[in-house]
């Protein structure tokens, strides 16, 4: 019973510890999609008011 028991352990300190990486890491990855779609949208904003406006259909 007793080797169950220290198997059990073992198994959840390896599955809490998965998880608790598993939440840094997507946290890190949350902030990265966040500064892409910042300078996505920084980008598309520099385009409109520099270079769109000033193409002309001739």
């Amino acid at each position: 019973m007793t080797a169950v028991t220290s198997s059990l352990g073992i198994a959840f300190n390896a599955t809490f510890v998965a998880l608790s990486l598993t939440i840094i890491l997507m946290f890190f990855l949350h902030q990265l999609q966040q500064a892409q779609e910042g300078f996505v949208h920084d980008t598309d904003h520099w385009i409109d008011q520099r270079l769109i406006r000033h193409m002309q259909v001739r």
